[in-house]
């Protein structure tokens, strides 16, 4: 090869580097619950959505290979009947923390209504204004859960755009009979937990996502007490918005991703601010009384 042909892949390579593709995700599949399967297909499967992901645009900022954002969806499939699966999903996402070696928990949440089709050698095309495919409206939908987030805990509001093409996803695939997507099927489900973002009665929400890793986590490496008590001072608001939306699912999703990081957070802070932590959080989710109870120990 000669020097021109070595400049210009060196050029390429750079390139793509400076350009990587937003998600870094690892399909992972569960079949541990189905007898007598044959793995081959889940490979593919796993394979199909890894490119699906990981090689589509989804969104027109520019990200470096480093900058990319991790996450893992888990398919715990539960029955199968030909080229029709059922069982559940977990998507599971992460944040550095600035100028750290850490990772906070960004998201965390079990969708308990995951049915698709899906055969060998199918190819995954998406147009994310029409509903033809429940298994990459579902992907496609939790990608966009995941941005709206990221950009969200970077910028205030960051993530409005992505919400919105989550919503979409859900507004589109009510024609369906899936009951993950019904409206006002169930409080938990892609429905609800989509409403919830886009609810204002929420959006204080979103701004303590702002807070909490910006003034909060990214400040704590240069002030561990100057962070901390940047969160302290939005906690109050989480009660708030528990007041006007009972039981809300993306609320309870934050708190629950945030339990042991919050916890480890508040061990040495006063014995009146851990009361106050404790009473917040135990108001949000009762059935983790006896974990908060650590703070009060």
């Amino acid at each position: 090869m000669n020097l021109r042909n070595i400049c210009m892949s060196l050029f390429f390579l750079m390139c793509i580097g400076l350009n990587a593709q937003e998600i870094k995700c690892h399909i992972q599949i569960n079949t541990d619950k189905i007898e007598g399967t044959n793995k081959d297909i889940y490979n593919e499967l796993a394979n199909d959505l890894t490119e699906f992901v990981n090689s589509r645009r989804w969104t027109d900022a520019t990200f470096t290979e480093d900058e990319r954002i991790e996450c893992t969806f888990i398919f715990i499939l539960e029955q199968t009947a030909g080229e029709s699966y059922s069982g559940k999903l977990q998507v599971q996402a992460s944040r550095p923390v600035y100028n750290s070696g850490y990772n906070t928990t960004l998201f965390n949440f079990m969708d308990k209504n995951l049915n698709f089709t899906y055969s060998r050698y199918q190819r995954l095309e998406f147009d994310e204004n029409v509903y033809e495919s429940n298994l990459l409206s579902l992907v496609a939908y939790y990608v966009n859960i995941v941005l709206g987030l990221n950009f969200d805990s970077f910028g205030r509001y960051g993530g409005s755009k992505y919400f919105e093409k989550a919503e979409l996803i859900c507004a589109l695939a009510q024609t369906s009979d899936d009951a993950g997507w019904t409206a006002f099927k169930s409080d938990q489900n892609r429905y609800a937990l989509i409403s919830n973002f886009m609810d204002d009665r929420l959006k204080k929400l979103r701004d303590i996502i702002y807070e909490y890793h910006r003034f909060g986590l990214d400040e704590m490496v240069n002030s561990v007490e100057k962070g901390r008590t940047n969160i302290y001072n939005n906690l109050p608001y989480l009660r708030e918005m528990n007041r006007a939306v009972p039981y809300s699912i993306a609320l309870q999703t934050f708190v629950e991703n945030k339990i042991n990081e919050l916890l480890d957070m508040f061990k040495p802070a006063t014995a009146k601010e851990k009361k106050e932590v404790y009473d917040i959080l135990q108001s949000i989710l009762p059935t983790e009384t006896a974990k908060f109870q650590e703070l009060l120990n």
